[in-house]
């Protein structure tokens, strides 16, 4: 039994990264922006619209958010 399973799992002969990853990661984040879908933007227009035509409703509308 053992030796099947020295044929099958192989030695790992690097586990030492090639090269520092931190600085990609830190060029990623700083490129990243933030984006809002255009489901986003009809469900905000949805509550604008719904606060002027029921104002009585602001509670309840902020509740739900």
């Amino acid at each position: 039994m053992n030796e099947l399973i020295t044929d099958v799992m192989k030695p790992i002969e690097s586990v030492e990264l090639r090269r520092d990853l931190w600085p990609d990661m830190r060029q990623r984040l700083d490129r990243q922006t933030m984006r809002v879908s255009p489901f986003d933007w009809a469900l905000i227009a949805v509550v604008i619209v719904s606060i002027v035509l029921f104002p009585q409703q602001v509670l309840t509308i902020l509740y739900h958010l």
